[in-house]
């Protein structure tokens, strides 16, 4: 995905004003290892917060191809890593992401589902409304008969600042359809969240 010119010029000159404070504070940014450090951390935080419009439309063009559905079951994408951004610090999350839906009458490709999910993370929004979000795009975008998410969050603003909690994860989740049902719940949230051997 492009990165927007006029939002990276503006990044850019952010970061410029950030070097300049590391400056205030005492450290030698004349070094040659602070040449060229804002160009690219500018580059590295507009890759978290992608455009909504660029985004919307892969989304858009992901959902719309999707193939019959011969499977009627729930359908699990487990452990995705994705990144995003909080935006009361503007400092990384890193997520894991377990998503499900139930099909009615069409499936996505293996690919999508991790896709969809990296997609509608990167960008600067709560984790709550990341959840929501994914729910409702599963369930309703793709007319199915529910949708899951459950999240793990591990956000720096808690890890790498303040208390220092870098042991602590944020967990949210979202049910839509037929998920509402609790068995169904508790499938999902059981088959997402029991440690299983790895397949390699």
């Amino acid at each position: 995905m492009d990165l927007d010119p006029k939002a990276l010029a503006l990044f850019n000159e952010g970061y410029d004003k950030i070097v300049e404070g590391l400056g205030v504070l005492g450290y030698d940014v004349g070094d040659e290892n602070f040449v060229g450090t804002a160009a690219r951390a500018a580059k590295g935080f507009h890759e978290l917060v992608l455009g909504q419009n660029s985004v919307a439309k892969e989304i858009e063009a992901l959902l719309a191809k999707t193939f019959p559905a011969k499977y009627t079951e729930m359908v699990i994408s487990k452990h995705n890593t994705a990144f995003g951004v909080c935006p009361h610090h503007l400092l990384p999350v890193i997520y894991r992401i377990s998503v499900a839906y139930i099909p009615t009458k069409k499936v996505l490709g293996l690919s999508k589902m991790s896709r969809l999910v990296r997609l509608v993370a990167r960008g600067p929004r709560l984790q709550e409304d990341l959840t929501h979000e994914l729910a409702t795009i599963l369930h309703e975008n793709l007319d199915s008969q529910g949708a899951a998410v459950y999240i793990e969050g591990l956000h720096m603003c808690m890890a790498a600042r303040g208390v220092g909690a870098h042991e602590a994860r944020l967990v949210t989740s979202a049910v839509r359809g037929v998920f509402l049902e609790l068995a169904t719940r508790e499938e999902f949230i059981k088959l997402v969240t029991t440690p299983s051997s790895t397949l390699l």
